[in-house]
């Protein structure tokens, strides 16, 4: 489904998500905000990655003055909190992004729940030189959202192991590692008990 709407400042934007793996969807639960976003539509095709490590490609086009600032936010669980950002990038690490357009590409890892993105429009003038991060970039602010994904990434389930619980045994070096796993992916996997 595709839709064109036009947000704040006249501004018009369309946002496209590519994943590389089969399809499946759900819907994107928006967290709490006082602001609510212009409703800005775009696609994910497909909505389901196979495994962690797994590469992401998210296409944005039609930002109108963007700035080098401007970032996307990766969220999961989907329903976080917009300061809950588990990690960001900002748009200008793309070559294209002064057109208000461009890709960006970067590995998930399965956190065995969903991931949302939303996209935070930022000025220098709203830069706190003290709230760096190790790379000594300037930490994102969520006071301007743009856009956020109106679908859900998710991973194929019954690809890895879930529900792992760890045990003290007997002796000081020796440890239990209990799994669920479907039928024979230890073995396909190299795993030795």
């Amino acid at each position: 489904m595709e839709r064109d709407e036009t947000g704040r400042n006249g501004t018009k934007w369309s946002i496209v998500i590519v994943f590389p793996a089969a399809s499946s969807s759900s819907s994107v639960q928006h967290p709490p905000s006082s602001l609510q976003p212009t409703k800005l539509f775009h696609s994910l095709s497909p909505t389901s990655l196979s495994k962690s490590s797994d590469f992401v490609l998210i296409q944005w086009s039609d930002i109108d003055s963007p700035s080098r600032l401007d970032w996307l936010g990766i969220y999961s669980p989907p329903s976080s909190h917009h300061d809950n950002f588990i990690g960001y990038k900002f748009l200008s690490s793309t070559p294209t992004w002064k057109s208000g357009s461009g890709p960006i590409s970067f590995p998930l890892v399965n956190l065995r729940f969903n991931y949302s993105f939303r996209i935070f429009c930022w000025n220098e003038s709203d830069v706190d030189p003290n709230h760096l991060d190790q790379n000594h970039n300037p930490i994102p602010d969520t006071a301007h959202l743009l856009a956020t994904s109106d679908d859900e990434l998710s991973f194929e389930s019954g690809r890895v192991l879930d529900q792992i619980h760890l045990a003290y045994m007997d002796e000081d070096d020796e440890m239990r590692v209990m799994f669920v796993t479907p039928d024979g992916v230890g073995e396909k996997e190299g795993l030795l008990w």
